[in-house]
């Protein structure tokens, strides 16, 4: 019995070598391009088409040469430096500030040294529901001005829709000097009030009367915040593509007030929706959603939340349509728009975009490739490349091959669960583990009972 359990347990170090076997793949395609003249990486975009089929992690994802030997490959995001542009704070003070004809003021600031320039500016003030007209001039010595800036739009509609601009962007490269003209400055408003008054003359003393009282406002500015733009390279960002959904399913909720989108994603890599609609002016609460099935139930699960808006105004455009989530590969996902007590939006669909992914490996000379995909239960490949493909993650650009047509395995048939997927399931290594501890005891009990067999023969000695 002892025997018996070794020879057991010396068989687990062996499991999971068998060679690669094609037949157990539903599907392959070539890799298209020049055959290398001497060793080289090269790296081919995973399509639509694999993503569909290619199991989670892409752990079925495999090549093999035209001798049927595997090829060590490594599946991963492609990653780029990018270019953003931030803002950079440039100090200033207030010189000067007067009232001009016309309920204008204007006023004059000097940026902090005369070598430093603007590209813009904030007015930080703590109004609320404003629309005002800035101009600004623009002067090198403080003498002679020029023309900048022409009744540029600063607003906030806050009381309709979560619309803000403060923001005034000058020629590239302006200042040291700059006289900021606001018109408007004191703005006129109908301010709805409610008194109680005396009547006489039979009337009910104390009855209430709707009135309307003139409010002054004056446009209150906090400070003028300038900067400069500036580039900022991001490294190893990742690229993003927009992938192709088909139209999506519009059903309306009148009970919660709802618009629900579902589309179906076809488990393409997504981190990013747009919601596209043709109605305008709108600032709405969304939420997304994707389909997951546990223990055979399909159910949906939230990702995340976040506001969605169109705004088309005089002076005041902006769109933000798009929300981004944690990376998904999933069958459907759904965006629900919360509308409250708005009319529902109208020309509904999705777009959606997420990361590319690409196949990495080291093309020899006079070989041809397949990649193999769409097989069952498959463990993740160990392979020694990561330290070969380190130039290419640090900028060296592969050879691009492509994906030739997928073509299905007529000979396809799923793999065996082996020992190894069976060391995988829990109810099998509960049963390996009672098996384990009744055998151990079984010898134990022999040994107990040999060693009080010898006991007893010793007690039966005459001397």
């Amino acid at each position: 019995m002892k025997t018996s359990l070794m020879t057991l347990l010396a068989l687990v170090p062996g499991l999971g070598l068998a060679a690669l076997n094609p037949d157990h793949f539903k599907f392959d395609r070539t890799l298209e391009g020049a055959a290398p003249f001497r060793t080289e990486a090269a790296a081919v975009a995973l399509d639509s088409e694999l993503h569909r089929t290619a199991s989670d992690g892409y752990t079925d994802v495999r090549v093999i040469d035209d001798r049927g030997l595997e090829i060590p490959r490594a599946v991963e995001k492609v990653l780029l430096n990018e270019t953003r542009i931030v803002h950079r704070s440039v100090g200033s003070r207030a010189a000067s500030v007067r009232e001009l004809p016309g309920n204008r003021i204007e006023a004059e600031f000097v940026l902090a040294r005369p070598e430093y320039r603007a590209d813009g500016f904030d007015v930080v003030t703590p109004l609320r529901d404003f629309a005002r007209a800035v101009s600004v001039s623009g002067s090198r010595d403080g003498v002679v001005w020029q023309p900048l800036v022409q009744n540029a739009d600063i607003c906030d509609y806050s009381r309709y829709l979560d619309v803000r601009r403060t923001e005034v962007v000058l020629p590239p490269g302006s200042g040291p000097n700059f006289r900021i003209e606001i018109g408007n400055a004191s703005e006129d408003r109908i301010q709805p009030l409610v008194k109680l008054v005396s009547q006489k003359g039979g009337q009910d003393s104390g009855a209430e009367i709707r009135t309307q009282e003139l409010l002054r406002t004056p446009f209150r500015m906090d400070r003028i915040a300038f900067w400069k733009n500036e580039s900022v390279v991001e490294n190893q960002q990742e690229a993003r593509r927009e992938w192709d959904l088909p139209l999506p399913m519009v059903v309306e909720d009148a009970r919660e007030k709802a618009t629900e989108i579902t589309v179906d994603t076809a488990r393409l890599p997504l981190n990013r929706v747009m919601l596209v609609s043709t109605s305008r002016n709108f600032s709405r609460r969304a939420r997304i959603q994707i389909q997951i099935v546990e223990n055979g139930v399909a159910r949906w699960r939230a990702l995340t939340e976040a506001r969605v808006r169109d705004v088309d105004l005089p002076g005041f455009v902006r769109s933000d349509l798009e929300i981004d989530f944690p990376e998904q590969r999933v069958r459907q996902l759904r965006v629900t728009v919360l509308n409250g007590d708005n009319p529902p939006l109208t020309g509904l669909r999705l777009r959606g975009f997420g990361p590319v992914y690409r196949v990495l490996l080291l093309a020899e000379p006079g070989r041809a490739y397949r990649l193999l995909y769409g097989a069952e239960r498959m463990a993740p490949p160990v392979y020694d490349l990561d330290s070969v493909l380190t130039p290419v993650r640090q900028g060296l650009k592969p050879t691009v091959r492509t994906l030739g047509p997928s073509r299905e395995n007529p000979a396809y048939r799923p793999a065996r669960a082996g020992l190894g997927a069976l060391l995988n399931n829990p109810a099998f290594l509960t049963g390996a583990i009672i098996l384990a501890a009744l055998v151990l005891l079984v010898v134990l009990a022999r040994s107990f009972k040999r060693v009080g067999g010898s006991l007893d023969g010793e007690g039966d000695d005459p001397h």
